[in-house]
């Protein structure tokens, strides 16, 4: 794994992990064994859509992605892999950001998306090996 690219569910776990529990406890796992592994982490722009709730959860937010986690921005070719991942996956624009989370991972190569919701994610990127999706439940 050269990246591992948070959702938002990954992000809101690692952001209050007294929420969380069990999955927090596997979150720190992951990003304890990026850091030994010296892996990238990185969140999608189309992620903070989602996680973004408000003055208190956002401070929550900013906290995480200040320990050094980049923001990667969505542009058109990412925009344009995920609409072909929606096409193959037979989903709508429901998924629209999952989409953009999984057309970001497979932009960077080998990349495993840490989730709360694998089901959406896996399906969209069940043609693309380099693309791991680890849930955190």
């Amino acid at each position: 794994m050269a990246v591992v690219l948070l959702d938002a569910e990954a992000l809101n776990v690692i952001a209050f992990p007294s929420e969380r529990g069990s999955a927090a406890r596997r979150a720190q796992a992951v990003l304890t064994a990026a850091a030994q592994r010296s892996a990238l982490v990185r969140v999608s722009a189309a992620t903070l859509a989602e996680a973004y709730r408000g003055r208190g959860r956002d401070a929550g937010i900013d906290r995480v992605l200040n320990r050094g986690i980049d923001v990667l921005p969505v542009d058109r070719g990412i925009a344009r892999i995920a609409g072909k991942l929606l096409a193959s996956a037979g989903l709508d624009s429901c998924a629209a950001v999952d989409a953009l989370v999984v057309a970001t991972a497979i932009s960077l190569g080998a990349t495993l998306v840490l989730t709360s919701d694998p089901d959406d994610l896996s399906l969209l990127a069940m043609n693309h090996p380099a693309v791991v999706i680890q849930a955190l439940t």
